[in-house]
């Protein structure tokens, strides 16, 4: 019994023991393939959050260095678009000059005109004349993927907690850095302007040197050998009074019989004193190229382009949309210097995302005795059937807004709106487009681009 007993035991030991060699090989290789996937998804997971988390970093630099120099054209009395504008008395700091401001006094803090001593006195007369300006230094502390980054640098008067200019103090400052060493995407100016291309950063700058817009390209590496690249527009405009330019009522424009003179939008004039401008902002307008560029950055420059022409006087209003509809103004605006630069920096800082429905604006733009021409851009097909709130019935939104302008619109002063259209890489002009019958319905034409 006693050798039975030890046999069955050993017999259970064996058939009970652990892994195999062969299983234990296995088994190891399956867990160091798990452990390495699992490595490697961590490891991606944390690149892509420093990948997002530099690009936003270095958009948000680039945003507040253009809200920056924005925010100064818009307090200097002239832009200056050469460094020989600057009287010979003012020390010419380092770097490529990009762009300058004269200051007029009311920048100045009262009391900086306190006459303490007769030296002060003749300081703050000396550096009076001398502008702020912004030049781009080489930028030893980094290197972009094919070239040299550079320093935004603003040399000129300090600003205090309350934002006055302190004349007796002179600083160079950094605004920006990682800018690129050339332009991303081109900028194109209205005719008549002064185009420059310093690096990575543009200026379009008008002949009176009273408006400018500002392009600037900029990178930064977001893992290894991979980098991060952007580009962001925006404008300003002088709002203080230059005597040099009073005398000519034509200087900064004024409402003539025409809203401006060459104003076309993709080759569709404008040609009414009250026009309205509809940009398509959903995300299909970041897909693709046309003019080597996204179309969103095309459709922007064009109608930027345009609001640079138009005539003080004329009414305008810009409405962007993408699953809905986003005003510029609450309504029609009459231009101006102001309403100019409030245009032009709204539309710079447009993006693209979402669906395409411009119904909502265009119903609202109708009613509207402030519009008597509507200019539509877009790229996407959009839902041609809905209600009529005219009729109080479902149909054809073509047909509505044909009816309200046959019916209404005729009857009142301002008259019937004319409807134009521009489709952006689609044509959606001929047979049942949706934009050429629109078009065609109510007083317009449309044009395709590609």
């Amino acid at each position: 019994m006693y050798k039975f007993t030890k046999k069955y035991f050993r017999k259970q030991i064996y058939s009970n023991s652990g892994f195999t060699i062969t299983e234990l090989l296995v088994s190891s290789t399956v867990s160091l393939l798990v452990l390495t996937a699992g490595f490697t998804l961590i490891r991606m997971t944390l690149d892509l959050n420093k990948s997002d988390e530099t690009a936003l970093k270095l958009s948000g630099k680039i945003d507040n260095a253009l809200d920056f120099v924005v925010d100064e054209i818009n307090s200097s009395k002239r832009v200056l678009t050469s460094i020989s504008q600057q009287p010979n008395s003012c020390k010419r700091p380092p770097g490529e000059f990009v762009i300058g401001l004269s200051l007029p006094d009311q920048a100045l803090d009262v009391s900086a005109y306190k006459k303490t001593n007769k030296q002060n006195t003749q300081f703050l007369r000396t550096q009076l004349n001398c502008p702020i300006i912004y030049t781009l230094v080489k930028n030893n502390n980094y290197s972009g993927k094919r070239g040299y980054s550079y320093k935004l640098m603003r040399r000129g008067p300090a600003i205090n907690e309350k934002g006055y200019y302190i004349p007796t103090k002179i600083n160079d400052t950094l605004v920006a850095d990682r800018i690129r060493y050339s332009p991303i995407d081109s900028m194109s100016c209205s005719s008549g302007w002064t185009k420059r291309t310093i690096k990575g950063i543009i200026t379009c700058t008008d002949k009176y040197r009273k408006s400018a817009e500002i392009g600037i390209s900029a990178e930064t590496n977001k893992n290894y050998d991979k980098y991060n690249f952007l580009s962001k527009t925006s404008a300003g405009f002088s709002k203080i009074q230059d005597d040099e330019l009073l005398g000519n009522n034509n200087n900064l424009g004024g409402a003539t019989g025409q809203p401006c003179a060459g104003c076309k939008l993709f080759g569709t004039p404008v040609t009414s004193q009250k026009i309205t401008f509809f940009i398509d902002i959903s995300g299909s307008m970041n897909w693709g190229r046309i003019r080597n560029k996204r179309p969103m950055d095309v459709a922007k420059e064009e109608l930027i382009k345009n609001i640079q022409k138009l005539n003080n006087g004329v009414k305008l209003q810009v409405i962007a949309f993408n699953h809905y509809s986003r005003k510029l103004f609450s309504s029609p605006q009459i231009l101006n210097n102001k309403t100019r630069y409030e245009a032009i920096r709204w539309v710079s800082r447009l993006y693209a995302g979402g669906g395409t429905n411009p119904w909502a604006g265009v119903s609202e733009s109708m009613k509207s005795q402030d519009v008597g021409q509507m200019i539509l851009m877009s790229d996407g097909w959009t839902r041609t059937y809905g209600y009529c709130q005219h009729l109080r019935r479902y149909m054809k939104y073509s047909d509505c807004f044909k009816h309200y302008n046959d019916n209404v619109r005729s009857t009142t002063p301002a008259g019937t709106v004319q409807i134009d259209s521009v489709s952006i890489k689609n044509n959606f002009c001929a047979g049942n487009g949706w934009m050429g019958d629109l078009s065609s319905k109510n007083g317009g034409n449309c044009t395709v681009v590609r």
